[in-house]
């Protein structure tokens, strides 16, 4: 094998030395020992191939590794495998945009660019879910703030692109021509303080008001100290200040660092002194909440050392803030988190750093995220964002621990942290057969509100409660693992969740409600209605390997507010308050969800009914036939056994307890399929059932203080184990009556 490091290596195939295979863009191939070449493998705008391992026993067989990942042909090429289940993006930046849920946008080597939906109505984040900017493989994107149909990227030769997302056009918005220069990665961003001011860099810092039609240039030629006769330098960086409305941040390929204070009428120099020689700044973050603060993170040919300096005086002075991260470790980005001042994140050659001090002392925030180049990170309401070089797009959901860490939490025994809001929304809406669990996918974040506590060291007892604004248990858990109905189910088993239960570590706990009241209790029964001794699973709800619910339907859905959420660990309790908001793309009032919530919890409260009396007929009836055994022909016996079963499960004309508890679980799932208020035809139907409840409890009260009371003086008479009679419930309060 020879060729350079990057293109052009070569490969003899081992049982024909006249087949010649070099790699480049496409893979060629000679059939002669190298004196002629034909593209053998690739596609147009080159999918970039590197290397290529031929089975010396078997040259039919063959493994190639490309800029999209791995793919194998077993025919000798004349069919591949693909690498669209491959997670090995390289992405070279990242943003989002302020819609719900938000998309992340990033371009990629040599497999066009990525605007992806960081969490996914159908459960899972699939190729349903994304689409292509027409980003140029390393160029930025950026999404316009005010109209979402509208992306902006870098293209080809320092192009700028315009997305019409409801025609599916890309259209060139700025042609740079000869006069201007650019780089690998142009930088491309708004303003965060002006939604319509958009700036691209050049030499020259350029900015549009217009929607890209129109273009000025704010700056001098900010690559150089003096001018010279051939200047070749490029800006790498724009960073426009949140805070300060005319503030712009910008670095060089020639390791220079610029500020203008008033939109680009005056710029000075301010680059860091101790920047090492030849340095290249990569990237600026100007501090969202201070207008004097600014990071700057450079790199320096053959060098792998981090280089990232921090001002407060707006580059009067540097402070090299690198105390903690690897020696030999190219570093990236940072980023400040808005919400807790000196909080502060690093992407680095390999991986993500954090910060408690504004950079003094690093540490790593790795978790389960690959040993993999971190080339940009953003910090997105209460989630922490990468772009990484080799293993795609992650989401650090939910940084409220991170904010909320210290001594504190340290020196207590246990610590409950402020959860974050919660967001009522519908984790997976698809209505089809769900799709295969290795189907390639993102995972979408925690189903619901998210709740970490800190145990100093392993506890006995932890339970926890979420209470509504009027001190009503919503839901209570344990340590202990909530049940699981035994019976077989009609799919395998990884489909589903596991049993909920709180972990008693010591350390850092997660625990998720799912904004859930407890769900009913259910019999099983089949599609078509009829009793069944293992439960099937009709409709696809949830259904997502690893955490479909096992219990279905499920319990109602807690309707926006304030929560009090009670963690207690071994007997001492802790508090927090936790605020629940609706999904901001649904429009239903509180009113009608109030009113879904009540229905909910009242058909479930008869489901509840309806299943213990049922259970209740079950095992008296186990007696009857005990007591008919000892007494074979009795005609009291035979009468109460036939009318039993009639109460038990009925017909669909008179619905015993078992029918009735089928079609409650039918219109509960009904009436909480969407936030609406429930439908006036599920309402009046479920009322009917309701009616058949009251019909049915009569007749389990006739048999308990009458007929059973007759039976038992006639088993006593025979001296036969008599039979146990209950005090029934009272009459639930249908609708409409």
């Amino acid at each position: 094998m020879v060729g350079s490091g990057y293109f052009s290596r070569t490969y003899v195939d081992p049982k024909n030395a006249d087949v010649v295979y070099v790699m480049q863009t496409s893979t060629y191939r000679s059939l002669d020992g190298g004196k002629t070449f034909a593209a053998w493998k690739g596609e147009p705008s080159g999918e970039d191939d590197h290397v290529l391992w031929i089975d010396p026993n078997d040259s039919q067989r063959i493994l190639e590794g490309t800029d999209q990942g791995a793919v194998i042909t077993l025919d000798g090429g004349k069919t591949w495998s693909e690498w669209f289940n491959q997670p090995t993006g390289e992405m070279y930046h990242v943003i989002t945009d302020n819609q719900f849920p938000y998309r992340l946008y990033a371009a990629q080597q040599d497999s066009g660019s990525i605007a992806v939906l960081s969490r996914s109505d159908f459960g899972m984040i699939t190729y349903r879910d994304w689409f292509s900017t027409g980003a140029f493989e390393s160029g930025y994107i950026a999404p316009d703030p005010l109209n979402p149909n509208l992306v902006y990227s870098v293209g080809w030769y320092g192009t700028v692109f315009r997305l019409e997302r409801t025609t599916g056009q890309i259209a060139t918005v700025f042609a740079p021509g000869a006069k201007y220069r650019y780089t690998w990665e142009t930088p491309l961003v708004f303003s965060p303080r002006d939604p319509k001011a958009l700036y691209v860099g050049t030499q020259y810092v350029l900015k549009s008001g217009d929607s890209a039609q129109t273009w000025t240039e704010i700056s001098p030629d900010l690559t150089e100290k003096t001018p010279s006769a051939k200047p070749t330098g490029v800006i790498t960086t724009i960073a426009p200040s949140a805070v300060q409305a005319g503030e712009i941040w910008v670095g060089t390929s020639t390791g220079l660092v610029q500020l203008t204070r008033n939109d680009g009428t005056n710029w000075n120099i301010v680059t860091p002194a101790e920047l090492p020689a030849n340095s290249n700044i990569t990237l600026i973050e100007a501090s969202p909440t201070d207008a004097e603060a600014a990071y700057v993170i450079a790199s320096a040919r053959n060098d792998s050392h981090p280089y990232i300096f921090r001002t407060h005086d707006a580059g009067k002075t540097w402070q090299k803030i690198v105390t903690g991260l690897p020696d030999a470790g190219i570093a990236r980005v940072v980023r400040e988190d808005p919400a807790r001042k000196g909080l502060i994140y690093a992407g680095t050659e390999t991986g993500v750093y954090v910060s408690f001090d504004g950079g003094e002392h690093w540490t790593t925030l790795q978790f389960n995220l690959p040993i993999v180049s971190v080339r940009d990170l953003r910090v997105h309401d209460n989630d922490l964002v990468a772009a990484t070089y080799g293993r795609a797009l992650w989401i650090l959901d939910d940084l409220s621990p991170l904010r909320q860490a210290g001594a504190e939490a340290a020196r207590t025994n246990a610590h409950l942290f402020k959860p974050a809001t919660a967001v009522r929304t519908r984790w997976d809406n698809h209505p089809d057969t769900p799709l295969p669990p290795d189907t390639p996918h993102g995972d979408n974040p925690p189903d619901g509100a998210v709740v970490y506590y800190y145990l100093k060291r392993i506890a006995k007892e932890v339970t926890l409660e979420i209470r509504d604004a009027k001190g009503n248990t919503v839901r209570r858990l344990s340590n202990k693992p909530s049940a699981i109905a035994p019976q077989p189910k009609n799919v395998p088993d990884y489909w589903f969740a596991p049993a909920e239960a709180l972990t008693v570590n010591a350390g850092l706990n997660r625990f998720v409600w799912n904004l859930q009241w407890p769900h009913p209790d259910t019999l099983a029964y089949s599609f078509r209605g009829t009793p069944l001794d293992y439960i099937e699973y009709t409709l696809p709800d949830h259904a997502i390997a690893g955490n479909t619910p096992v219990n279905q339907p499920p319990g109602p859905f807690a309707v926006p507010g304030s929560y009090d959420v009670v963690l207690t660990v071994d007997g001492q309790t802790y508090r927090q308050r936790l605020m629940l908001t609706l999904d901001p793309r649904v429009h239903t009032s509180q009113i009608d969800l109030e009113a879904q919530l009540d229905l909910a919890k009242q058909i479930d409260a008869w489901m509840n009914l309806s299943y213990g009396v049922y259970h209740e007929l079950s095992g008296l009836r186990a007696a009857l036939d005990a007591a008919a055994k000892k007494l074979p022909g009795d005609s009291q016996i035979v009468t109460l056994a036939k009318e039993l079963d009639d109460i038990q499960n009925g017909t669909s004309a008179v619905p015993g307890f078992g029918f009735v508890n089928r079609d409650l679980a039918r219109f509960v799932t009904m009436i909480q399929s969407g936030d609406m208020r429930p439908a006036k035809s599920a309402v009046e139907n479920s009322g009917v059932a309701c009616s058949a409840l009251k019909n049915d409890l009569a007749r389990w009260r006739q048999v308990n203080q009458e007929k059973l009371p007759n039976l038992n003086a006639v088993l006593k008479q025979n001296q036969t184990e008599t039979l146990r009679t209950v005090a029934v419930q009272d009459d639930p309060r249908c609708p409409n009556q």
